[in-house]
C-alpha cells in the first residue's frame, strides 16, 4: 500500500461519503492494513468535536457554581487544555452520569460549534487536529468522513457567513496540521447537486432534513442572502461544493476528486491510488 495513515472523505450530503468509507475499510482490512473507521456522528471522534461544550476557566468555575448538583460530574469529566475547558455532554447523557436536562441544555448552548466567534472555532479545530496527528503518528489508517471540510465549512459559512477567503484559509491550516500523516482527501462529487440532495433527503428521516435546512438557512448566511427552505439549502451545498472544488489545488495535500453519480466510481479510483488491489 502507498504511503497514508489518513483518508478523508467529503462531498455534500447524498454523495455517497459513508457508503465509501466503510468499503475502503473493509479492503484495506482484507489487504491486512491495520484500519480504524470513524464516521460522522461518533461521540469518540478522535479528530473532530461531537457534542462537546467548551468554557474558559473562569466560564467554566461558574458553571460549577451554579449548577452545584452537577459539580463533582463535571469536574471529573472535564477535559483541561491550557484555559479551555471541555466536557463531552451527551457521551456523558449516554452514560448515565446524571446530568438533568437544564445542564444539557446549558452545555449545549456551549456546544463547540455554537462558539459565537469564528476566530476561537477555528483555533479550537486546529488545535483538536493538532493532538490527533500526534496520536496517531505510527497507529492504524485513519478513515474519517465528512469532518475535514464539511464541519468547519458548515459552520464558518453558514453559521457565521464567513467570505471565501478565510474560510479555504482555514482549510490550508487544517491541511498543514495533518500533512505529517500523508493524507488522501477524497472528494466525492455530482454534476445535479439538487439531485443528490433530494435522494438524501428521500432517505432520511424528515428530521434530519428540518435540521439541516434550518441550520444553513436560518443563521448569518441565509441573513444575508435571503434563502430559505429546500430552495435555500440546495443553494448552500451548491455555493459550497464550487468552493471546496476551488479550494482543492491549493491545500497542499494529496487529493482525488471523483465524479461519483453512480456511486460505484470511487471505490476503484481509491483503491487503485492506494495501489490495494480492487474487489
Amino acid at each position: 500500500m502507498r504511503r497514508c495513515n489518513l483518508i478523508l472523505i467529503e462531498g455534500v450530503p447524498g454523495s455517497g461519503k459513508t457508503t465509501l468509507a466503510a468499503a475502503i475499510a473493509g479492503q484495506l482490512t482484507v489487504a491486512g492494513v491495520p484500519t480504524r473507521l470513524v464516521l460522522e456522528g461518533d461521540l469518540n471522534h478522535p479528530a473532530d468535536y461531537e457534542m462537546v461544550a467548551h468554557y474558559n476557566a473562569l466560564d467554566f468555575a461558574d458553571l460549577l457554581r451554579r449548577f452545584p448538583e452537577a459539580s463533582g460530574v463535571l469536574a471529573r469529566h472535564v477535559e483541561i487544555q491550557g484555559d479551555d475547558r471541555f466536557v463531552a455532554y451527551r457521551r456523558l447523557a449516554q452514560q448515565g452520569a446524571g446530568l438533568d436536562d437544564a445542564v444539557l441544555a446549558e452545555l449545549a448552548q456551549h456546544d463547540v460549534y455554537e462558539t459565537p466567534s469564528p476566530e476561537t472555532y477555528g483555533r479550537l479545530a486546529i488545535q483538536r487536529w493538532e493532538r490527533f496527528v500526534a496520536e496517531a503518528q505510527g497507529g492504524p489508517v485513519v478513515i474519517l468522513e465528512s469532518c475535514f471540510l464539511q464541519n468547519p465549512l458548515t459552520v464558518l459559512l453558514a453559521k457565521h457567513n464567513l467570505a471565501p477567503a478565510p474560510a479555504v484559509a482555514h482549510l490550508q491550516r487544517l491541511s498543514a496540521a495533518v500533512r505529517p500523516l500523508d493524507p488522501l482527501l477524497v472528494y466525492l462529487w455530482q454534476p445535479d447537486t439538487r439531485a443528490t440532495l433530494e435522494h438524501a433527503a428521500a432517505e432520511r428521516p424528515a428530521d434530519w432534513l428540518n435540521f439541516v435546512i434550518g441550520y444553513v438557512t436560518g443563521q448569518a448566511w441565509g441573513r444575508a442572502t435571503g434563502q430559505a427552505g429546500f430552495e435555500g439549502m440546495v443553494a448552500f451545498y451548491e455555493m459550497r461544493k464550487a468552493l471546496e472544488l476551488d479550494a482543492l489545488p491549493l491545500l497542499g495535500i494529496t487529493t482525488l476528486a471523483v465524479e461519483n453519480s453512480d456511486q460505484t466510481a470511487a471505490l476503484p479510483a481509491v483503491l487503485a491510488h492506494l495501489e490495494v488491489g480492487a474487489p
